[in-house]
């Protein structure tokens, strides 16, 4: 009886030291998985979750009591969750939340499960659980959810909450989001100050520096700020002769547009339409083509919409149609085609002045008094509202005698 009871008793201890042993090599891979994953060796990462399956199941099975299952089944669900097993993850997680709802890891728990349903793209489930806890590195998660929603000043707020903690200081998702939030919210300068931080780190990749200065220049081509829109495009480096560079040079020809330049815009374009080997230089000849319609220079437009309709810009086939369209109708004589040319000319092609001669043409030349009148109306739409000319509207109206017409004209010129 002594035998049996000593052999029993030997035999818990040994079971014990078999528990305690596989609980401690279960800990130790876990964490040295965590640190692997959080410096980013993913792949020895990866090796060592699935180590953690045989080890946790071991203890889940056979010590259903141990005060360490919650651990186990904590360490379990987030190995799924890091090699990409999402339906055990979720599983184990959710036993974990039934089981345990008083663990130590529940805000833990709670915390990766909702950073994992981030990951899975399912953004408002994500939130119920990372609203949960009181982790900074939820509120990291929460803060993109915000970013994502277009919540900028939740974004803001969050993002300032943990901003000086040491975790998110060197954090570069952090630091580009944040370069984001600042664009949509126009603190145009503050996002300058912190794109120019990232740029100068070691680890940011050439397509998330391209991104945000690219997005620092729209945010002040916005506001009309030119040259620093152009300053901001200009501090991408790139080799000349590529993709990059011909991208750069167009989006820099096309400020220059925008700000009224329109010499050096046509010199950066008809480089590129020369140069660039890609889709640049067709866009080239569809803004040189832009330029010459703006000249009224219809024939070198038709040109150069045409070379960009051969390289699959397709709006240049639009614009191509509507010049053919007013040339055919250039020399018409009869006065209702013509007015309805000068809407073309005014709606479609927003040239109020070339409109203004048509209708010019239809006034002095028409015997349709109906006509005349309902071009006289128009000439005094376009000349008070477009051209700003209030004398030529002034006397466009004294021409008038419709007294309906000369009601609404009233109106426009006062």
């Amino acid at each position: 009886m002594i035998l049996l009871i000593s052999y029993s008793f030997s035999q818990f201890l040994l079971d014990l030291r078999a528990y305690f042993n596989n609980y401690y090599n279960l800990k130790k891979i876990f964490q040295l998985a965590e640190n692997q994953y959080n410096q980013g060796n993913k792949n020895l990462a990866i090796e060592n979750y699935r180590k953690i399956e045989e080890k946790a199941s071991k203890i889940l099975k056979l010590h259903q009591k141990s005060s360490f299952v919650d651990d186990a089944l904590y360490m379990l669900a987030v190995s799924y969750s890091r090699i990409g097993e999402y339906t055990k993850a979720e599983q184990s997680f959710k036993e974990f939340f039934a089981v345990f709802p008083n663990s130590k890891l529940t805000n833990r728990a709670k915390s990766e499960y909702g950073i994992m349903l981030y990951n899975l793209g399912k953004f408002s489930d994500a939130m119920d659980y990372l609203t949960k806890t009181n982790d900074k590195t939820s509120d990291f998660y929460l803060m993109l959810i915000y970013y994502k929603f277009g919540n900028y000043g939740k974004a803001m707020e969050i993002a300032n909450k943990i901003s000086n903690d040491k975790k998110f200081k060197e954090n570069l998702e952090f630091k580009t989001t944040l370069a984001y939030i600042y664009v949509q919210t126009n603190k145009i300068d503050s996002a300058e100050r912190i794109i120019d931080e990232i740029s100068k780190l070691g680890n940011i990749h050439d397509s998330t520096r391209i991104r945000l200065y690219t997005e620092l220049s729209d945010a002040y081509l916005k506001n009309k700020n030119y040259e620093k829109a152009i300053s901001s495009i200009n501090k991408i480096t790139y080799k000349d002769s590529t993709s990059l560079a011909f991208s750069i040079k167009l989006r820099t020809a096309r400020i220059f547009l925008l700000k009224g330049d329109t010499s050096k815009a046509m010199d950066i374009f008809e480089y590129l339409s020369n140069i660039s080997f890609d889709s640049t230089k067709f866009w080239s000849y569809y803004y040189l083509a832009n330029i010459y319609e703006n000249k009224n220079e219809f024939e070198r437009a038709l040109e150069f919409y045409e070379k960009a309709y051969s390289g699959g810009i397709k709006v240049a086939n639009e614009r191509k149609e509507i010049i053919l369209k007013l040339k055919a109708m250039k020399d018409e004589k009869d006065h209702r085609k013509l007015y309805k040319l000068a809407e073309t000319f005014y709606i479609e092609l927003n040239k109020p002045q070339l409109a203004l001669e048509i209708l010019d043409k239809i006034i002095n030349e028409t015997s349709d008094k109906k006509l005349k009148e309902k071009a006289l109306l128009f000439a005094i739409y376009i000349s008070s509202k477009s051209l700003y000319d209030k004398e030529k509207a002034s006397n466009y109206y004294s021409k008038l005698e419709n007294q309906e017409y000369l009601d609404i004209a009233k109106k426009w010129i006062e």
